[in-house]
C-alpha cells in the first residue's frame, strides 16, 4: 500500500476536551452536570449564554499548559494512532486557541508524544482547515466538526472525509457531500491500515 497523507483533528477525536470544559463550567456555575454532553455546537443544552461561555474559557486559559492536561477520548487505541503515523504521513490540524506558558503547538505535540509515542508529531494550529487540506493534499481526514469536514471536502473533493460521530453533530446528514459518518478514530485508522 502506498503512503497516504492523513489529517486527524485532535479535540474530541483523540483528545477529550469536553470533560474539562464541563468540569470548569460546573465549578463556576454549578451546571451542567459532570458527564453532560452538548447536543450542538452552541452548547444550548448546557451553557447557552455566550458571556458565561467566555467566563469558562477565561478559567480554561488560567490553567498552565492546559492542552497537555486533557485525557484521551475513551476507546481510542494508542497503538492504532502510532501505527497510522508510522505507515503514513499524519498531520494533526487543530483549531485550538493559544495557551501559556508554552505555545499551543508545543503543548499539542507534547500531548501526542506522551499519549501515543510519536516522537515528532506534525501538529498545525489553524482555523482554516480547508486551505490547509489543499496545501497538504490529504487522502483521508477525520474531524468531529461538520463545518471542518465540509471545508475539507470542498477544498479537496478527492479526499475521503469522515465525520466522527459525537453528541454535538448527530443532527447533521453529510451523505449528500460524500462525507461518511464514523464511530471513532479506531474505525477510521482500520479503514486506512486495512486499505479499504
Amino acid at each position: 500500500m502506498s503512503r497516504k497523507v492523513i489529517g486527524v483533528d485532535l479535540d474530541d477525536v483523540l483528545a477529550a476536551f469536553i470533560p474539562l470544559y464541563v468540569e470548569l463550567a460546573n465549578k463556576r456555575f454549578g451546571r451542567p452536570a459532570i458527564g453532560t454532553d452538548p447536543i450542538d455546537w452552541e452548547w444550548s443544552n448546557m451553557l447557552p449564554d455566550k458571556d458565561e461561555q467566555a467566563l469558562v474559557w477565561g478559567d480554561f486559559d488560567l490553567i498552565p499548559n492546559v492542552w497537555e492536561t486533557l485525557g484521551v477520548v475513551p476507546g481510542v487505541d494508542p497503538r492504532l494512532v502510532y501505527r497510522l503515523d508510522q505507515k503514513h504521513t499524519v498531520y494533526f490540524p487543530t483549531a485550538r486557541r493559544e495557551s501559556a506558558p508554552d505555545s499551543t503547538l508545543k503543548q499539542s505535540a507534547y500531548w501526542i508524544k506522551k499519549h501515543f509515542g510519536i516522537d515528532f508529531p506534525q501538529v498545525i494550529v489553524s482555523y482554516e482547515k480547508g486551505p490547509l487540506a489543499r496545501a497538504l493534499k490529504y487522502d483521508y481526514f477525520i474531524d468531529d466538526r461538520p463545518k471542518n469536514c465540509i471545508d475539507i471536502k470542498l477544498a479537496l473533493p478527492a479526499c475521503k472525509v469522515f465525520l466522527k460521530t459525537s453528541s454535538h453533530n448527530l443532527h447533521y446528514d453529510m451523505s449528500s457531500l460524500c462525507i461518511e459518518r464514523i464511530a471513532g478514530f479506531n474505525e477510521f485508522a482500520r479503514i486506512i491500515l486495512e486499505g479499504q
